[in-house]
């Protein structure tokens, strides 16, 4: 032990981390100094067993815990003799780097061992099973412990936890907090996960002035963003220039200064809608929309011509082998999707959509053309796959993503295909449908298929709605119910609560079931009960994989964050058996059920085909495979094939899926779907959200609540409208085709 003016100072190995938070790094530990234990407390980023420390601090006094050394600084030390590097680096403590590995670096490099792999780490190449790929994993674990360490202390003071200290120092590397200490608003610019408030906060603890012209583009920039959250493409002046006012707290004249210095710098687009009035984009999203609406344009007037004259012959033949009879409006979209460039197939469930689809790739089959199929999501595709028997890929597969929203497929490598059948087109954004038509060759036709009744894509824009108002887009919309599907209450029910009408409930040996209970604790215990005993018992369902918990909200009793925790405790209790970690509130446990709750465009997977590609997104669901503590990495299988390893600095983009909201539940389909019926934000109570969750379900639907709250969503009809300047620019190009 030494002395430092007021500090005592001990040096020694971490022996074993009592308690460890992962959030700040708040630790306690003990450390062998000369064969004597003693225990330390404090923020100590990344302190693992084994580690050198020397740390700087007082000792105290606890009631309960007895002598306890408060670390003031701390400061990791390199092991310097062979055998102590031998033992350093055989603990695990670097990724990428085991006992056998440990042994023949410090053969080859001896005492310089540590020095080669911060300063010359090209040279780990040399050594036996040691590629680019693990190289780069080691150099980043090397990073994160002992240069990421000094850098996350800063940042510490500012209060920022260690996982955004983290992605701060992935992002910006060695000059981050330069580049932060100048201009904290970056963070909300450029990184992930980071909203202006956050920066904002930062940047007030870091003196920046209040009326920084940084502050206020930022402000600007993080608005029109928010809008674009919400699913608008534009945003209106008033609304903008009062919004960002309000949360600034800054002068209308400061704003709009900052306004046109950001338009002269291109990073917002001023424009002017159909009346006249001054509307505000992105660049992205300004950008795509007139791509999107000229792109639309050529494939309508470039398609193929197809002769069609043999179109009635084609569908008695279909009717013949399927053994069916088509409607009229059936048979109206089967003739359509030949004669139109561009068409659009509309219908809810029990409407024949998949018929139709299975019709329409025949017609183009029997003369020669080649088809390509795809839709949004994995589970999406894979529903389209098994209704077609043919491969259907996401959207995303389909462009061959490569990450950065990058894709293989474009304007120039195009899709190979003479027709191309989207699925599932309302949860199709802006940006998306840009990147895919981007890719569509000349000459192809166009199908899109979906529900207008679903609610809108998650991301910017109604494109789909877009389309229907489209004068010179073909449009066909299914809405008769066929025999087959009458024995679904499911399908009828949705039909009858889009027309405002009362569904039809608990008829025995049905699928559509009412469950009353009035309190939130009740229903939640009627939930439990359900997918614990009931439903699996009678109806032969897996917990886990066939029944989906859907809530319009994630607060109050009835939301996600309440099922989830109780949910998890049923479906996936804790065991000795399986690893945990926790995340600040949040526990993830082997064999639980996750969802991806924002876009990351480079994480990467591969499947055991040893297929690789990059990109998870909003909305995907998957499962915990595998939790590696030392690692600090944990291992989700998405679609049943997708592997993906998240460090957990990256965990943040992952939530318990045991109970999902209903916007993300868009595009998938459950064997059983259950849905809590209480009295929430009335925003939240209305048809389409009500719809949209029961068509989630292929078997059977259970709503659990108040009929008072169900007879309210039927009759509520508010949609929240979006910005979209889709529809104006689609209508301003009719002039040019004739119409």
């Amino acid at each position: 032990m030494n002395r430092n003016d007021d500090y005592e100072i001990y040096e020694g190995i971490v022996e074993d981390i009592i308690y460890y938070n992962e959030d700040n790094g708040y630790v306690i530990a003990n450390i062998d100094i000369y064969n004597e234990l003693i225990c330390i407390k404090g923020l100590i980023p990344f302190l693992k067993e084994g580690d050198h420390i020397r740390v700087m601090g007082i000792m105290e006094v606890h009631n309960f815990y007895g002598e306890q050394f408060n670390v003031k600084h701390a400061e990791h030390l390199k092991p310097t003799e062979k055998d102590e590097i031998y033992n350093y680096l055989s603990s695990g403590i670097i990724k990428g780097i085991g006992e056998s590995t440990a042994s023949l670096l410090v053969e080859a490099f001896g005492e310089r061992t540590l020095d080669i792999i911060q300063y010359e780490p090209e040279k780990l190449l040399a050594i036996a099973g040691i590629g680019p790929k693990k190289l780069e994993q080691i150099i980043l674990s090397y990073k994160e412990q002992y240069e990421l360490r000094d850098f996350i202390i800063y940042f510490q003071n500012l209060s920022i936890s260690i996982n955004l200290a983290m992605k701060i120092y992935r992002k910006f590397g060695q000059e981050a907090i330069a580049i932060v200490s100048k201009n904290p608003y970056i963070l909300a610019d450029e990184l992930v996960g980071v909203g202006f408030k956050q920066a904002d906060q930062l940047a007030m603890r870091m003196g920046i002035d209040f009326h920084s012209p940084y502050r206020i583009a930022s402000g600007i920039l993080y608005m029109l963003n928010k809008e674009a959250g919400n699913g608008n493409t534009f945003t209106y002046e008033e609304h903008l220039i009062s919004s960002v006012k309000l949360e600034l707290r800054v002068k209308t004249e400061e704003i709009e200064i900052r306004l046109t210095d950001l338009i002269v710098e291109g990073d917002v687009v001023r424009a002017i809608d159909s009346e006249g009035k001054s509307i505000y984009y992105l660049p992205a999203l300004h950008y795509a929309e007139g791509q999107v609406a000229s792109r639309l344009l050529n494939i309508q007037t470039e398609a193929s011509e197809i002769n069609h004259t043999y179109v009635d012959k084609f569908i008695e033949e279909f009717e013949s082998t399927r053994g069916i009879l088509l409607a009229e409006k059936q048979k109206e979209a089967v003739a359509e999707s030949i004669k139109s460039g561009v068409f659009v197939l509309t219908g809810g469930p029990g409407t024949g959509k998949t018929t139709i689809i299975n019709a329409i790739i025949g017609i183009f089959e029997s003369v020669g053309k080649e088809i390509l199929l795809a839709a949004p999501t994995g589970r999406a595709a894979k529903r389209m796959t098994e209704a077609t028997q043919r491969e259907s890929k996401t959207i995303h597969r389909l462009l061959e993503f490569q990450g950065e929203n990058q894709f293989q497929k474009n304007s120039d490598d195009p899709l190979t295909a003479d027709v191309i059948i989207i699925d599932e087109i309302s949860m199709v954004d802006i940006l998306l449908m840009y990147r895919f038509l981007d890719a569509v060759p000349r000459g192809a036709h166009l199908i899109f298929v979906g529900d207008a009744d679903q609610l809108p894509s998650v991301g910017p824009g109604a494109v789909l709605k877009d389309l229907l108002t489209c004068d010179w887009i073909k449009n066909v919309a299914l809405n008769e119910i066929f025999r087959q599907e009458e024995t679904s209450l499911i399908a009828l029910n949705a039909h009858l609560i889009n027309k405002g009408e009362q569904p039809i409930l608990n008829r025995s040996d049905k699928d559509f079931f009412f469950m009353n209970r009035t309190k939130a604790e009740d229903i939640v215990e009627e939930i439990k009960s359900l997918i614990k005993e009931r439903l699996p018992s009678y109806y032969n369902l897996n917990p886990l994989e066939d029944i989906q918990v859907i809530s319009p909200v994630k607060g109050s009793g009835v939301g996600i964050d309440v099922l989830n925790e109780v949910l998890q405790s049923v479906i996936n209790p804790m065991s000795d058996k399986k690893t945990e970690y926790h995340n600040g509130k949040r526990i993830f446990r082997t064999g639980d059920k996750v969802m991806q709750i924002k876009n990351n465009y480079n994480i990467e997977w591969t499947t055991k085909w040893a297929e690789e590609g990059k990109g998870v997104f909003n909305g995907d669901i998957g499962f915990v495979k595998a939790i590696d503590l030392s690692d600090r990495t944990m291992t989700v299988l998405f679609d049943l094939e997708r592997e993906v390893i998240y460090d957990f600095s990256a965990l943040d983009e992952l939530t318990l899926a045991y109970a999902i909201t209903v916007h993300k539940s868009q595009g998938s389909e459950f064997k059983a779907v259950i849905m809590p019926m209480a009295f929430i934000p009335p925003m939240l109570m209305s048809r389409n959200i009500l719809y949209t969750s029961i068509t989630r379900a292929r078997e059977l639907v259970v709503l659990v609540g108040e009929k008072r709250a169900l007879s309210q969503m039927i009759q509520r009809t508010h949609e929240a409208k979006r910005n979209s300047g889709l529809s104006q620019k689609l209508a301003l190009l009719s002039m040019m085709i004739g119409e």
